[in-house]
């Protein structure tokens, strides 16, 4: 029976066809997509979230836009993606069906158009409760309410006016005849 022998020439000779072939399968997914996001205007669009999707296996890949509106996904496999596009203030910009081969960078610049800004304000005050015994209608004026009300010569009467269903002219005699 022969023996083998497994010199150091051996070893180093098997390590380098390891490294070898990792090198050629790394090279499958080279493939990449860049672009610019723009506005209406064309002017860049910075700190824009994109989200490119693998459509055959639904791999989600997230960036952000920089200060000059640019984005950059690298190492992809080949395949059919989805960009989106969102920020603030703008509709949601889609690229669907961007085809990326192997070995290839896609360049995709996309357009955002101007959203609507909405606001919501809830406005939320207590109603005078309602008396169900008898038709008074009673509110108790605290003491920070007086601080904050702004009073012409600091005429207590002027307070009745806080209590729900008052109702004054404002009228004032000078005292005379």
């Amino acid at each position: 029976m022969r023996r083998i022998n497994f010199g150091p020439v051996n070893v180093i000779g098997c390590l380098l066809l390891v490294m070898l072939f990792s090198v050629i399968a790394n090279a499958q997914f080279r493939a990449g997509v860049q672009g610019v996001v723009t506005d209406n205007a064309g002017g860049t669009v910075p700190g824009a979230t994109v989200t490119l999707t693998n459509k055959e296996t639904n791999q989600t890949q997230t960036t952000q836009s920089s200060d000059d509106g640019f984005y950059r996904f690298s190492s992809l496999q080949p395949g059919v993606y989805t960009v989106t596009v969102e920020k603030d203030g703008f509709k949601k910009g889609v690229v669907d069906d961007l085809k990326i081969d192997a070995e290839a960078t896609a360049g995709q610049d996309i357009k955002l158009e101007a959203g609507v800004i909405s606001e919501v304000v809830t406005v939320q005050a207590d109603a005078a409760p309602l008396q169900t015994e008898d038709a008074n209608i009673r509110k108790t004026v605290t003491n920070e309410e007086i601080k904050r009300l702004p009073q012409v010569g600091r005429d207590p009467y002027e307070l009745v006016r806080l209590t729900p269903g008052i109702v004054g002219i404002g009228a004032r005699g000078s005292g005379g005849a």
